[in-house]
């Protein structure tokens, strides 16, 4: 008998025990003539069976009666209970108890729920424990650490303190805008591919838009690996073949990889360097990698699949079995330090005297504006005397004088005058900071990027 972990995270409930990740199953849940069938089985009915189908039961745990929307069901806790009870079922013979690995988000009425959901299920729960607490098993010296991690309905960013063990802090998110809606992007993305190659409709039919979500996962895992991929949807006894590039891809989440990258950085200390710690479920996304690239001196770690899970079990091992369960934020740390190299060290900086060359305008919105020695105003309206770029975006966030540019001893530096941030290279400015040539500002959300250029006389 042992302990098994049990991560909460409806993109994929994984079960991990002491040899590695024992299961994972979707957070889907299907009302069928009365019975609740969950995980894979739902999941292959999605887009047969819309109305009988859920998939925010976990994103709003509720006994709020009516929240379940399906037939026979009165709450999402039903839902989660008859999906938590089959898990159990079926790993309770080997299993002593369970360490639970909760979101960020969960209330304290939404973590009572969950441990009332696993007394119904006779599982003896050892402890509660954070998932981003969890899934920092080691410390990174002279960086500010971040986890980031995504759910059907939400994309999360969490702070952690570093001391003698690690602890979780207010989770920063983004709600509906999650993985669902991005896997939504890229199977219309992908239909639209086929109708253009074959004139064959992926999405005309219920049970063939099922089959091309069901392949979805294995699709994106292979435009993962590789810029370009053949891919082969069987249905009516034909095969229909498209070729599929990763950018295709890339250019419908656009919008979503920006909206993390922002909330990384308004996550971020001011001056900070960064290691960002991504879990599997956002690692898996074709050319997120890329988008990272963007953050100023930081380092991305990627994390295996059930990482969370499994590294619940160590920080377990610490806590005796039978007593008060209790919500845990903080670990141990279960490795050792990670050198990086040192914040800056990447990007080595650049004097007026090693680099002779300043930028000499900013683009917004493909024109070019030149910077002279009286300077440039940013912001959503024009205020005094001096040359101003008016943002006029619907960007939130943007002050009437954000920021100016100007040059000082033979460099063009960006000085802060808002209250709500500006942002080189998705790091914000603390006071001001030398430009380069290639450099992007932001300012809003979700933002006015404005690239600082060289023109040569």
């Amino acid at each position: 008998m042992t302990t098994i972990a049990i991560e909460i995270n409806d993109a994929g409930i994984t079960v991990a025990g002491r040899d590695g990740v024992l299961a994972a199953e979707p957070g889907y849940a299907l009302v069928d003539a009365g019975r609740i069938v969950t995980g894979e089985a739902a999941y292959g009915q999605a887009r047969v069976r819309p109305r009988q189908v859920s998939n925010r039961y976990w994103a709003e745990l509720s006994l709020e009666p009516g929240t379940a929307g399906l037939g026979g069901v009165q709450s999402h806790a039903e839902l989660a209970f008859a999906q938590l009870r089959d898990i159990w079922e079926r790993f309770k013979p080997a299993a002593r108890d369970a360490v639970l690995v909760v979101p960020g988000h969960y209330d304290r009425t939404q973590l009572g729920l969950l441990l009332g959901l696993a007394e119904e299920c006779r599982m003896p729960v050892r402890a509660m424990i954070d998932a981003a607490a969890a899934a920092s098993t080691h410390p990174y010296p002279g960086r500010q650490l971040l986890y980031a991690d995504a759910s059907l309905h939400r994309v999360s960013v969490t702070p952690l303190r570093q001391d003698d063990d690690v602890t979780a802090l207010d989770e920063r998110s983004l709600e509906a805008s999650g993985l669902a809606a991005l896997n939504d992007l890229f199977a219309k993305r992908i239909a639209e591919i086929f109708v253009l190659a074959t004139r064959f409709d992926p999405l005309h039919r219920a049970d063939c838009e099922q089959a091309l979500y069901d392949r979805l996962p294995e699709w994106l895992e292979r435009l993962l690996a590789a810029p370009s991929a053949e891919l082969v949807l069987p249905f009516g006894g034909e095969e229909f073949r498209v070729e599929v590039e990763r950018a295709h891809l890339v250019a419908v989440a656009g919008g979503f990889y920006k909206a993390l990258v922002q909330l990384i950085a308004q996550t971020r200390e001011a001056g900070a360097a960064l290691a960002v710690q991504l879990s599997d479920r956002l690692a898996r996304q074709p050319g997120l990698s890329d988008e990272l690239a963007r953050l100023d001196d930081g380092i991305v770690v990627a994390h295996a699949p059930g990482h969370a899970a499994r590294a619940a079990l160590a920080a377990a091992e610490a806590i005796p079995a039978g007593g008060q369960v209790k919500l845990l934020r903080h670990a141990a740390w279960r490795g050792a330090a990670v050198e990086t190299p040192a914040a800056g060290a990447a990007a080595p900086a650049r004097t007026a005297q090693g680099n002779a060359a300043p930028p000499t305008h900013v683009v917004y919105r493909g024109i070019a504006h030149s910077i002279d020695g009286a300077g440039l105003v940013i912001g959503r309206a024009k205020g005094d005397a001096r040359r101003t770029i008016v943002i006029d975006d619907q960007s939130s966030g943007v002050s009437r004088s954000h920021c100016e540019l100007k040059l000082a001893d033979g460099e063009l530096v960006v000085r802060d005058l808002s209250s709500y941030g500006t942002f080189v290279n998705e790091r914000r400015v603390s006071g001001q900071q030398v430009l380069h040539p290639a450099d992007v500002i932001r300012i809003g959300s979700p933002g006015a990027e404005l690239e600082v250029i060289r023109v040569e006389q």
